[in-house]
């Protein structure tokens, strides 16, 4: 059975042997939050969600990872499903996540499928180097907006 948990302090370091916590660095520094994805006392999956400083106002759903053993099993829906529940509990009304435009064909049926539509923005160019915990990693994609009302 899979559970969905906000990450705590005290499982930081067993969390991020298992799975990238890119925005790691993010959360302590603005107040976002990783929620986990557990099977069997096992971190199999996370999501990240924005408070602020998101590209909609609303509250934005990112880097959703799912271990590839346990991918195609529901548990990316399980977080994202958590991720707005979340945002309900803090007085949101809607939700926000990116997806690439040309990539990753899955995820965007994946959120079609949850009820997530294209947000009405221009698709967002992303190129050259971003910092992640501190490194920096190259990028070169072109996101697209989606958004669903809670």
């Amino acid at each position: 059975m899979v559970t969905v948990t906000e990450l705590q302090p005290s499982d930081v370091s067993r969390v991020d042997r298992c799975l990238p916590l890119s925005r790691l660095d993010q959360q302590r520094a603005e107040g976002s939050t990783y929620l986990v994805a557990w099977e069997n006392g096992r971190p199999i999956g996370h999501a990240h969600i924005a408070w602020v400083s998101t590209h909609l106002g609303v509250p934005e759903i990112q880097d959703v990872f799912v271990v590839p053993e346990r991918r195609r099993r529901g548990i990316a829906a399980q977080l994202t499903h958590a991720a707005e529940e979340e945002a309900r509990v803090r007085g949101w009304d809607a939700i926000s996540l990116s997806v690439s435009q040309d990539r990753n064909v899955a995820a965007r049926r994946l959120y079609a499928k949850l009820g997530y539509a294209d947000a009405g923005s221009d698709p967002v160019r992303v190129s050259g180097a971003i910092m992640l915990r501190g490194c920096p990693f190259e990028v070169d994609d072109t996101l697209v907006y989606l958004r669903k009302a809670l």
